[in-house]
């Protein structure tokens, strides 16, 4: 699975992008797959996080956690559309 970052390089990519390395682990253990993380420079100001090429969402999560828990629905809902 590839999660791809797209933002400009500024704090906030800086913080999900760092929050994504903490949590690569958890994620390949809940999810039973490789995660690859895949940064994308772009002119937004916020960071939009894609899984596999499907958008999920833009802006920064309050905390590790909740991306954890955005990434794992947004997976779950792509294999089903798979």
């Amino acid at each position: 699975m590839k999660i791809t970052l797209k933002c400009k390089n500024n704090y906030w990519r800086f913080t999900v992008h760092s929050w994504l390395l903490e949590i690569k682990d958890v994620l390949e253990s809940e999810l039973g797959e490789e995660v690859i993380i895949e940064i994308v420079d772009a002119d937004n100001e916020d960071p939009e996080l894609y899984v596999d090429g499907y958008f999920i969402g833009a802006g920064v999560p309050g905390e590790e956690g909740y991306l954890i828990e955005i990434i794992k629905k947004s997976v779950l809902r792509i294999r089903d559309l798979e």
